[in-house]
């Protein structure tokens, strides 16, 4: 954090999320406008990179507004992917019509995310992510959160848990992310269950897309949802990219949307 010596005020942060698999995230990075332009967005960049090299992390990536991107890619980042942000009504003002519930399906056995074990939430989120984000998957992480609520789906033979979604409350609304699912239908239905539970809901909904699974934006289109005309930038250091989300990797394939920022 950035705290000039002359008051107490920050001016600036940026927070480097370290995981367990010699995986990070830059997150945070915040400079106000007056101090812009001084070196400084580079003083705090540089203790961002000597603690990922601390911690041993060595694949770094991060979601970068467009205006951005340059100051990013002379820093080391390549621009990779993009992360469509994806916006609907509530279905209080707009209701589902019978056209957009075409599709849904019933395959598969509905679960609270919260009964599922999370260990198997963590596994397959990094398996799509190839990010070990163990601390968030826990009953004292995200599942604790009073506002958070989700479904997983099992196969009907296996009983193996194949993806899930998870809805939190935010600003204006609700954000929806992530979603992984192994098939397009099977993204379809978790949405369409999540959204379910909010009809009496005067809140937006909000959700970023992940832009390299050409099925992403389609499963949420056909429930209504819009791009809101912006994209994020995926970007990662070096152009080291984790293997679950280059091309052919299982993120491209089975996931729908992201964590925002990340963090969640």
């Amino acid at each position: 954090m950035l705290i000039p010596k002359e008051s107490s005020k920050p001016e600036g942060t940026v927070i480097a999320f370290t995981y367990p698999n010699g995986t990070g995230w830059v997150a945070f990075f915040i400079l106000n406008a007056s101090f812009r332009g001084k070196g400084l967005g580079r003083v705090l960049f540089k203790e961002l990179e000597a603690s990922f090299h601390a911690s041993n992390t060595t694949i770094i990536g991060l979601d970068g507004v467009e205006e951005q991107v340059n100051t990013y890619k002379r820093r080391g980042f390549e621009d990779v992917a993009r992360i469509p942000l994806m916006t609907r009504s509530s279905l209080k003002q707009n209701p589902f019509d019978a056209l957009q519930l075409q599709g849904v399906g019933i395959e598969g056995e509905l679960l609270d995310i919260k009964a599922v074990d999370p260990k198997i939430l963590a596994r397959i989120d990094m398996e799509h992510t190839g990010l070990d984000r163990t601390a968030y998957w826990s009953h004292n992480g995200l599942l604790s959160r009073e506002d958070a609520f989700g479904y997983a789906l099992s196969s009907p033979s296996s009983q193996a848990i194949t993806g899930f979604i998870l809805v939190r409350r935010c600003e204006h609304g609700h954000r929806f992310g992530p979603l992984y699912a192994d098939t397009y239908n099977a993204a379809l239905r978790l949405l369409y269950v999540a959204m379910n539970r909010l009809t009496e809901s005067d809140g937006s909904m909000i959700a970023e897309i992940f832009g390299s699974n050409s099925d992403g934006r389609k499963v949420f289109e056909a429930l209504g949802w819009g791009w809101a005309c912006l994209d994020y930038h995926r970007m990662w250091l070096g152009g080291r990219v984790p293997e679950s989300q280059t091309e052919g990797g299982k993120g491209t394939k089975g996931m729908f949307a992201i964590f925002d920022a990340c963090a969640g």
